[in-house]
């Protein structure tokens, strides 16, 4: 019997569950000399550690040169759950599939375990809620093929989404897999125009975003969730995106939070957005 699994992708006004399964694998870093450095960040462990935290966390300042900051196994991959919905929507706005920002998909009328999830949603409910049944129908309709061309073209993690019959689920029950490092490089290319994408997807999508504001600083985020419900299995939660300031790009970054007890998969969600805002203080960009 297929094992019932849970991801969770809290996003900046609500919060999204679906079925889901993963795997982990680390990855060795680049050994291309003209790659930028990695320097730890000292003393940021306790940051973790005062929290009874376990994970990873890597920014790079949107500058020549600039070094990989990082703490813990940065190059360790996991599913990315819900932060797929980053590459998701520029992929439906590039094949057509989503022609612009108001494009909505009728609800199914199949009740879901999130009251914001049961109910029509157009792309920007649809990314700040997390609704995982919309990005599915959106990826059934993009199609195995198209789907698989553009992620590769991205370069998103491994770039491995399985077979045809996965084409709903490979972000949530595997084979796709990505390394916060990895999370960090595909931001910067959307950024800087650097992905097979116009500027107009990309436009769209900073629009429709999850954003914070803390004075002249926005931050641009996706979360992504992952449990198993019923299993004895590790659960993880991402944090990536980027940071705004004088409209331009300052820093990207990646968290994962990752605990072998499935009970605490809330700790890690509460934790991951104060957390987060303490890293980058301490890196000078709030």
């Amino acid at each position: 019997m297929k094992r019932l699994v849970m991801i969770m992708a809290l996003g900046a006004l609500g919060c999204g569950a679906a079925e889901s399964a993963t795997s982990s694998t680390t990855i060795a870093a680049s050994n291309d000399s003209a790659a930028p450095a990695t320097e730890p960040i000292e003393g940021a462990e306790s940051f973790f550690a005062e929290r009874g935290l376990e994970g990873a966390f890597v920014l790079r300042r949107n500058e020549p040169g600039a070094p990989y900051r990082a703490i813990g196994d940065v190059d360790r991959r996991d599913v990315p759950a819900s932060t797929f919905k980053i590459p998701n929507t520029l992929i439906g706005l590039e094949t057509g599939v989503i022609p612009d920002a108001s494009f909505t998909l009728e609800w199914d009328g199949v009740e879901r375990q999130f009251p914001a999830w049961n109910r029509d949603h157009d792309l920007r409910g649809a990314i700040n809620e997390s609704v995982v049944w919309w990005y599915q129908e959106l990826a059934r309709r993009v199609g195995y093929e198209r789907m698989g061309e553009l992620v590769r073209a991205m370069r998103f993690g491994d770039a491995n989404i399985g077979g045809e019959e996965v084409i709903d689920r490979f972000w949530l029950d595997g084979p796709l897999g990505i390394s916060p490092r990895e999370q960090v490089d595909f931001l910067a290319r959307l950024t800087s125009g650097e992905l097979p994408v116009s500027p107009r997807s990309v436009a769209i999508l900073r629009d429709v975003m999850p954003s914070e504001e803390h004075g002249e600083t926005t931050v641009r985020f996706k979360t992504g969730t992952f449990w198993m419900t019923g299993q004895d299995v590790p659960v993880h939660a991402w944090l990536v995106g980027w940071v705004e300031q004088g409209g331009e790009e300052r820093a990207h970054f990646a968290l994962i939070l990752r605990s072998d007890d499935p009970d605490r998969v809330s700790t890690l969600m509460e934790a991951r957005r104060p957390l987060l805002a303490e890293l980058l203080a301490r890196e000078g960009l709030l």
